[in-house]
């Protein structure tokens, strides 16, 4: 891929990324990006054609991990990578990045013309179940939830939150604490891939561990997106959005 192309094509960036290759996992950094592809600073040495993987975290605060084959390398300086199997959640991800790169206003993901012009009308567009055991956080996704047109159904822990997906599946989205009393988040996700009628619900988890192998569990299990505490309520609005717009 040529300099100019990649220019055309991509926005610059600085993103500290982990990259996991045949030669290991090592540190490096991306330089610029696009909704196809992206270059990555690197001295490690890759093969064209080669599937590489590498996880960072987003300036909206979200982390993702992506998967892209070696187009191009440059020896000893990076490689340029075609992003393959992105999920919509990430697709969506990284063209609210690039536009902010770009400084053209943010587009939210494709959800119910309704729902995103009219939010807080007092008719509910559905229900979106919030297990979360902190109080102050608790009002705060609720707030998002009802503030986007939805009804937010509570639970102050996992096993309640388990208990009224036993009795009710019908829910747009779900958004579950990492931690919490009875059954953490990824408990309640491993017992929901488990059901067919409660698999389908698009799940977010949010949490205020720093460990990235909960983030790595997380999504292995099924979540969508994951959001480290503390987030805006922009990034809360963004990420119950591409909930939506994946279960729909």
């Amino acid at each position: 891929m040529s300099a100019q192309l990649r220019v055309q094509e991509r926005v610059p960036i600085s993103l500290e990324v982990v990259c996991e290759s045949a030669s290991g996992k090592r540190d490096a950094r991306m330089s610029d990006i696009s909704a196809g592809g992206c270059y990555i600073d690197s001295i490690t040495q890759v093969n064209i054609g080669e599937i590489v993987t590498f996880k960072t975290r987003l300036p909206t605060g979200h982390w993702v991990q992506l998967r892209g084959e070696v187009v191009n390398q440059e020896w000893h300086t990076g490689f340029d990578l075609r992003f393959t199997d992105l999920s919509e959640e990430e697709e969506a991800l990284l063209a609210e990045l690039i536009r902010a790169k770009q400084g053209t206003p943010a587009r939210s993901p494709t959800v119910r013309r309704d729902v995103v012009e009219e939010p807080q009308r007092a008719q509910t567009s559905g229900r979106v179940l919030v297990a979360e055991d902190d109080p102050v956080c608790m009002r705060l996704l609720t707030a998002v939830v009802e503030k986007e047109g939805y009804a937010a159904v509570p639970a102050w822990d996992g096993r309640e939150a388990y208990r009224l997906l036993q009795r009710d599946a019908n829910f747009s989205a779900a958004l579950f604490d990492m931690m919490m009393p009875h059954l953490q988040g990824l408990d309640l996700i491993h017992q929901m891939r488990t059901e067919k009628r409660l698999a389908r619900i698009p799940v977010g988890i949010v949490t205020a561990e720093q460990d990235p192998k909960l983030w790595d569990d997380s999504i292995a299990a099924g979540a969508g997106i994951f959001l480290p505490k503390p987030f805006s309520p922009g990034q809360l609005q963004f990420m119950l959005r591409v909930l939506i717009s994946k279960g729909k």
